[in-house]
């Protein structure tokens, strides 16, 4: 049955929503390329990028009233059991948007997540930069124990590309997801060396929504060759 009224107009404004989100994250990655020093750890540019996303919303849309809040524990939702286990996990960035057209209240309630990983050579032998983008990254989209993006249709993994050339970087992302039974990350136009690079797969979940599209945008933090 096709969708009318209120519903399609949901449709409709979730994903004039998740454009506007896209251009923002987009913006605030060459923002923080753009940045004079940058730090190398994972949360001191996770809090970069923040600032970064306030100036993005600023820039391209200045009457913008939503802002994207860190570290903010996945939402309740209709169908949790009471205090789910994915409701003590942190994605690291999401903005939550009221659905004035949701016929259900208690559905109303939408969160565009986006999770962000270093990508790399690895430090050590325990800390595998570009198996952790699959292992503590993608899968928390996918396991049930996570659950991000829970009733979205589109969520995001931002990459900070730090060192490594694009096909072997890309080329050990894959061997990660495959072990995971994950779909290749399918490029987006080509490989962009000092901006932003857009892939996206898609997979099927054991819960609403899915199949579910993951998108990417890998920013490229190499430093210069001297």
């Amino acid at each position: 049955m096709n969708d009318s009224g209120p519903q399609l107009t949901s449709r409709n404004l979730w994903a004039a929503r998740e454009a506007k989100f896209f251009a923002i994250l987009i913006r605030a990655l060459v923002l923080l390329r753009e940045c004079s020093s940058l730090p190398e750890a994972e949360v001191d540019l996770n809090r970069k990028l923040y600032f970064c996303l306030l100036r993005a919303t600023r820039e391209l849309y200045p009457e913008e009233e939503l802002a994207p809040v860190t570290e903010c524990n996945n939402q309740p939702g209709p169908n949790d059991e009471a205090r789910a286990l994915r409701e003590q996990k942190r994605p690291d960035f999401q903005w939550v948007y009221l659905d004035r057209y949701e016929s259900d209240p208690e559905r109303s309630s939408r969160q565009f997540v986006v999770e962000c990983k270093r990508l790399g050579k690895a430090l050590g032998t325990k800390w595998i930069f570009n198996l952790n983008y699959t292992n503590h990254g993608i899968i928390r989209f996918r396991e049930l124990e996570w659950a991000y993006a829970k009733r979205a249709p589109r969520g995001v993994m931002v990459g900070y590309w730090q060192s490594m050339g694009a096909d072997e970087l890309l080329n050990e992302v894959h061997a990660g997801s495959r072990e995971e039974s994950l779909p290749d990350l399918i490029i987006s136009g080509n490989w962009n060396p000092g901006g932003v690079t857009r892939f996206e797969h898609i997979f099927e979940r054991s819960f609403e929504i899915s199949p579910f599209s993951l998108h990417h945008l890998w920013i490229d933090l190499r430093k210069p060759l001297k």
